[in-house]
């Protein structure tokens, strides 16, 4: 509450106001000497104790000169009372401007003298902001121009206020200078923002102009726009005036974009400014020199200039520049990994990856975009002669080269254009008009296209797909010859023709996806070198594969031979798909079915150019639009049952769903998948059917098929000792661990699609006829499976328990034994405690056929009963009263039965293995299979893989005359496993236990692993390289040791330190392999470090001590990287320490980098966000506060080393954060971002404020907090943003303590409105 001020008070100071004003009418009237009447004015003032300057006097002269005593005196008086300090210089120039500006045609002379007094107040901004009353000041200038109301903002600091009237003093000035030359009439939509007339500001002509001519007149009015113009240049030109427009861009863009707007139209259409001194061209550059500066410049990335031959932008595209887009190869390596299904989309992780590494290397788009090329290709090349496995990799190679890469690079060109979009639409002119604006990068990626054809040796074709390359040559050759200024030679030859003569390469395939996503055009094929058409040794025989597809879309009917030529061969166009999507929505069943054939078909697999939209289209056929609300067999999905069926087993192979998982579709499908579990779950089955082996789908398969696809979509064997892990991580391609979460991320996709500038470009691209799904989907939507759901946790959790004798999941518990086991012997003991149903009739066939006859039941019931039957089958087993074959075999007849009991199969014997209650089982070949054959020569292989990459692990050798033995629940699944064919009509189910089997055997003692591995090689013997590789991540499991040796080994070969011939110069090929044959003296190069890590992370139990770990190696590294330039000579010792060169220096932060980026990129693919925010929080905090600890040999690091180690940490936390965290508002959560990067900033005030004691080196502080602050304003402009103002002004201040001035003026800069007054003092008060 204001304090009341005293009656007497008031009555004093208007006395005195109106003496003075008696005063100035008085040297009015005398034409007394300014400077005499101000000395007066200043006597009296001080003798009264007014603080000056001024607010009232400002007011009440300005308002008796205007316009009642208005003469030329009256002017000089203001000017003295301003120059002297008796009134606010800036408070007069607002009171002016709002009774001046609007009549300047009336009043020329007036107009004139207040831009004279704008030019000499108006830029010595710092002389006038430390006035004792300096805030009164200001709220009296917020008053006059009502800037809070203008600009509708709540903060009325000193500092906001300042910059909002320097930036309107500017506007006015504009606008009258527009409205002077009448080009405010060339857009009448727009109404001026200060030329408004207030109605206690009229004013008549002054006599004085009437003694002017028109001339005269004109002459004066053009002299003042011209004067107006030269102060516009000048607020743009000015140091201090142009850094506070600058935050009006950053804070204000919606008001920026119209005065930008008003600032273009006076460079085109200004007469007045084409003669002037100042030029368009000039007015342009000084408004594009005020945006540049709202990029904090990077300092050419914290010590690498741009201009070295190791710049960040690189120019060089050999191993060292490969380096830095590093993290892109190993998310493309983790992506190819077909063992894990992903419910987020690789398009949109891998698009993040590659804004962040754009950001921190400070490149060109171009060079960004040659770098993700670079590293898809790399990958393909990896794969293009690898060994043979179980689960095919070179389609997926293919498919995040031509599709998921192509996506990326598409989303960054939207990404771009929406934002063009959005900006020109917020200007005053344009909202609602703008459909499209071509950006830059659309440039930027034929740059790096054309550039990527230098790259011969990573373009070249997997033999697999050279058919396909050969094709686009051939339709780029043919193009160029049908147009008139194509090749004229070419014209002759046909589609044949150019399939033999023309050789493509993996860049034609790359063109052709582009093309086919509308970010290039044909224009391409006319590059030179583009087409080359000659003759090879391609074979003659390959026929034209547009063929069949032209059939069907000139109205060829589905006939069993177009058919399979649709099936094998991909669509090339969208309208080719959607042909077959609509015959798979309204043709006739038999057509439906074979629509469904083609899109699981290659168009699927294959068909890169338009595989994002045969995913959708499945995803649609298999998405009912409305949820369930139907009972039992009265859903109209029965009748879809064929259709579904051959969907189902068409995509539910290991590429099938793994494209799937790539194109972020499978929490969409997870949807239409429960829906059908739901119903067909439902069904009873028509038993005459079942036994009768009938051409009619049973619900039960068709049930099957649907439940182990969806069960594949999330893990969900997960034990409570995996807890562990899962707590401290969540990998960014990592399975989720409930069919809620899948739920969760659906909605939160299906609810926000589409409301974006940047989601209507994307849904140019896709079909039109798709309806796409904006209703959210809840667990309790599925009443059935949610209660399996609960059910199958309980069995993880605890051993199942009251089973009612007679009740009706105790009459499925005895059908499904009887089925299992019908074939043992009378007399046998029962396995459940009562009777078997019918036991008499043991061993005959028709206890086989009443079994299945109670067996006629909903599938649901079935698998509720599944626990219990595997509960007393194991128990039989281990008290003899049934075989270990014959528990094999009833087991396996279960799991044919009903295919979807395999999830609680594999469930239940993994939960019951980490019990460890059970006899072990001895693999001796007669109980169970034995694994002696090979045991001894894979333990070997697995340490000679180990002991290749580096890691040496003691006593991984078995005593080989013991024989192997297994926990008995795991021998039983095992021995489910090996009878199990890995074709594609069988092989689904298995790949459904595989990862399950895996994790259990991992946990379980040495050499449980091995034993599992040798078996399968005995099954399967082509497959042992993929085995032992696999088996490998055991040791990982059990030792941390191992860990860390691989690790080390990670980085030093990447930066080039191994003493191993794969190490060569470090890079991307000695982490990850060079993708050809590579010769060592031993033989083929081993397993790269980098490979074999992205294979076993996954087995690592307590993740968190990666964290230091990996901080510990980096803070190694940077020594060793030291050291051995030591050892070089690049590195001088001195008295005072160690010296190196500039570019040495640059050269070694280079290299801190890359070790920085290869630690950050390990935390982030090892454990997500969860990691990170245990890295940022406790690892970094804890280092800093105790680093002594952390010390190796107990070594004190010298200046150097401690420098490079801040930077180095520095970029290693920011790169962590961004990668989880994302560096713009597309990321999510930008929530918990804002938590994690805030409590750092915290610490760092703290330490900062001297609140706490380091334990570091003050240069490795120093450097971290400066580079990690830079990198921050540098390439995450948007984390500043979120952060609490106060801690801002915090570190602002604790940076200024370092002498980072500039550095503490650009964290408020950047930090938004809520410290825009903060920045706009600094930058007064230190002249910044």
């Amino acid at each position: 509450m204001a304090t009341a001020v005293p009656a007497q008070t008031i009555d004093a100071d208007e006395r005195l106001l109106c003496w003075i004003l008696c005063k100035t009418d008085y040297a009015l009237q005398r034409n007394t000497d300014p400077n005499v009447w101000a000395i007066e004015i200043t006597s009296m003032l001080h003798s009264s104790a007014v603080t000056l300057p001024s607010v009232e006097l400002a007011r009440r002269l300005v308002s008796h000169f205007f316009w009642n005593n208005h003469c030329p005196t009256a002017w000089k008086i203001l000017d003295a009372a301003a120059s002297r300090n008796i009134i606010p210089p800036l408070l007069l120039l607002a009171l002016l401007s709002t009774r001046i500006v609007h009549c300047r045609i009336l009043q020329p002379i007036a107009y004139r003298l207040y831009l004279e007094l704008v030019k000499l107040h108006a830029f010595t901004l710092e002389a006038h902001f430390n006035s004792p009353n300096n805030e009164k000041i200001m709220e009296s200038i917020d008053d006059v121009l009502k800037l809070s109301q203008v600009y509708n903002q709540k903060v009325s600091e000193p500092g906001v206020v300042l910059v909002e009237f320097v930036f309107s003093i500017l506007w006015q000035l504009l606008e009258a200078s527009l409205d002077d030359e009448r080009l405010l009439d060339h857009i009448p939509e727009i109404k001026p923002r200060w030329l408004s007339k207030s109605h206690d500001m009229d004013t008549d002509e002054p006599e004085s102009n009437n003694k002017l001519s028109t001339e005269q007149k004109e002459m004066l009015q053009r002299g003042n726009t011209t004067l107006a113009i030269e102060i516009i240049v000048e607020f743009l030109q000015n140091k201090m005036t142009s850094r506070l427009l600058s935050l009006v861009l950053r804070n204000m863009p919606l008001h920026w974009g119209s005065f930008n707007y008003q600032m273009q139209l006076l460079a085109s259409n200004s007469s007045i400014l084409r003669n002037s001194k100042h030029n368009a061209d000039t007015l342009l550059s000084l408004m594009e020199n005020i945006r540049s500066n709202t990029k904090f410049k990077l300092e050419s990335n914290v010590g690498i200039p741009s201009g070295s031959q190791i710049s960040f932008a690189g120019q060089s595209y050999g191993s060292s520049w490969s380096s830095f887009w590093l993290s892109i190869d190993l998310i493309l390596e983790d992506a190819l990994d077909g063992g894990q299904v992903a419910a987020f989309s690789a398009i949109e992780i891998i698009t993040g990856l590659v804004k962040i590494l754009h950001a921190v290397n400070g490149s060109m788009w171009h060079n960004t975009f040659l770098g993700l090329w670079n590293a898809a290709l790399r990958l393909v090349q990896r794969e293009r002669d690898s060994k043979p496995s179980p689960i095919p990799r070179l389609d997926t190679c293919m498919c995040l080269l031509l599709s998921i890469t192509t996506h990326v690079v598409a989303n960054i060109i939207e990404e771009e254009e929406s934002e063009l979009i959005e900006e020109a639409e917020r200007g005053p002119t344009n909202q609602g008009k703008i459909k499209q604006i071509r950006g830059k990068r659309r440039g930027e990626l034929i740059t790096s296209l054309q550039l990527l054809g230098n790259s011969q040796c990573l373009l070249t074709p997997p033999q697999t797909v050279l058919m396909e390359a050969n094709q686009a040559a051939a339709k780029a050759t043919k193009f160029v010859s049908q147009n008139p200024m194509g090749s004229g030679h070419l014209e002759s030859l046909t589609m044949d023709d150019l399939l033999t003569n023309c050789s493509g390469n993996l860049l034609h395939l790359i063109v052709e996806a582009c093309i086919a996503r509308n970010i290039l055009d044909t224009s391409a094929y006319f590059w030179p070198g583009y087409v080359n058409a000659r003759r090879n040794q391609i074979p003659s025989s390959i026929s034209n594969h547009v063929d069949g597809w032209s059939s069907l879309m000139n109205g060829s009917k589905l006939t069993p031979g177009l058919v399979d030529a649709l099936t094998a061969t991909p669509a090339s166009s969208l309208a080719e798909i959607e042909k077959i999507y609509e015959i798979a929505i309204s043709g006739s069943d038999e057509e439906k079915i074979s629509a469904a054939t083609i899109l699981c078909g290659a168009s699927l697999v294959r068909g890169w150019n338009i595989q994002e939209h045969t995913i959708i289209f499945i995803t649609m056929l298999l998405s009912p639009v409305d949820l369930p609300n139907h009972t039992g067999t009265e859903s109209h999905l029965i009748s879809q049952a064929p259709l579904l069926n051959v969907l189902l087993v068409g995509i539910s192979s290991i590429d099938c769903v793994h494209i799937f998982s790539l194109h972020g579709l499978v929490p969409l499908l997870a949807a239409g998948l429960m829906l059908i579990c739901e119903v067909f779950g439902s069904c009873v089955p028509d038993v005459s059917q079942t036994i009768a082996i009938s051409e009619e789908l049973s619900p039960h398969e068709v049930f099957s098929n649907a439940f182990t696809l969806l069960l594949r979509f999330w893990r969900f064997d997960i034990l409570p000792i995996e807890q562990v892990r899962n707590n401290a991580a969540d990998p960014p391609l990592g399975s989720l661990f409930s069919p809620e979460y899948l739920l969760l991320v659906r909605n939160c996709r299906v609810t926000s699609f589409g409301r974006s500038t940047k989601d209507i470009l994307k849904l140019k691209r896709l079909s039109k006829i798709i309806n796409y799904p904006k209703k959210s989907v809840f667990m309790n939507s599925f009443p059935k499976l949610y209660f399996w759901y609960k059910q199958h946790q309980e069995c993880i959790a605890s051993i199942r328990s009251g089973l009612l004798p007679g009740g009706p999941v105790y009459q499925i518990v005895d059908a499904l034994l009887s089925m299992m086991f019908w074939k043992l012997d009378d007399g046998s003991e029962p396995l459940i405690p009562v009777t078997l149903g019918n036991n008499g009739s043991s061993g005959s066939g028709s206890a086989l056929d009443d079994a299945l006859m109670k067996l006629s039941v909903p599938a649901w019931d079935i698998l509720e009963a599944v626990p219990y039957v595997l509960d007393a089958s194991l128990n039989a087993c281990a008290h003899g009263r049934i075989s270990t074959r014959e528990l094999s075999t009833g087991i396996k007849d279960l799991a044919d039965f009903i295919p979807a009991s395999l999830v609680a199969i594999a469930s239940y014997f993994s939960a019951e293995v980490t019990r460890g209650i059970w006899e072990p089982a001895f693999m001796n070949g007669v109980d169970w299979p034995n694994p002696a054959a090979n045991l001894s020569i894979v333990e070997q292989q697995i340490k000679k893989t180990l002991a290749d990459t580096g890691v040496n692990v003691p006593s991984l050798d078995v005593d080989g005359d013991s024989p192997a033995k297994l926990p008995l629940p795991l021998a039983a699944l095992v021995s489910l496993s090996i009878t199990y064919k890995f074709d594609k009509g069988r092989g689904r189910f298995l790949v459904l236990i595989a990862p399950v089997l895996t994790a259990v055997a991992s946990g379980c003692p040495w050499p449980c692993m091995p034993v599992l591995t040798s078996l399968w090689i005995q099954k399967v013997r082509r497959w042992s390289d993929y085995f032992v590789l696999r088996a490998s991540g055991t040791v990982f499991h059990h030792n941390r040791d191992a860990v860390v040796q691989l690790l080390k080994s990670c980085f030093t070969s990447t930066l080039g330190f191994g003493t191993t011939s794969m190490s060569n110069d470090g890079g991307v090929g000695a982490l990850l392999g060079h993708g050809l044959p590579f010769q060592v003296a031993s033989g083929v190069s081993p397993v790269a470090p980098g490979i074999l890590y992205l294979k076993v992370y996954r087995s690592i139990g307590d993740i968190t001590f990666l964290n230091k770990e990996i901080m510990s190696i980096l803070m190694l590294s940077v020594r060793d990287l030291v050291r051995s330039e030591l050892s070089k000579g690049t590195i001088k010792k001195t008295k005072n320490g160690m010296k190196c060169g500039q570019f040495s220096f640059f050269r070694y932060m280079a290299c801190a980098k890359h070790a920085a980026l290869l630690g950050a990129s390990l935390i982030w693919i090892s454990g997500g966000q969860k990691l990170v925010q245990s890295l940022i929080i406790d690892t970094v905090t804890s280092w800093f506060l105790s680093a002594n600890k952390w010390k190796h040999n107990g070594e004190q690091p010298g200046a150097l080393v401690a420098k490079l180690s801040g930077h180095a940490l520095a970029y290693f936390v920011m790169l962590s954060a961004a990668f989880a965290w994302g560096i713009d508002h597309y990321s999510v959560p930008p929530n918990q971002r804002a938590l994690v990067i805030g409590m750092h900033l915290e610490f760092l005030a703290t330490i900062l404020e001297k609140k706490a004691s380091l334990c570091c080196h003050r240069a490795t502080w120093q450097a971290y907090v400066s580079g990690f602050l830079k990198l921050m304003l540098g390439c995450t402009p948007r984390w500043v943003q979120e952060v609490d103002v106060e801690l801002l002004k915090r570190l602002s201040k604790g940076l200024r303590g370092l002498n980072e001035d500039e550095l503490a003026l650009s964290l408020l800069e950047v930090g938004g409105i809520g410290v825009m007054g903060a920045a706009a003092e600094m930058i007064i008060v230190r002249r910044l």
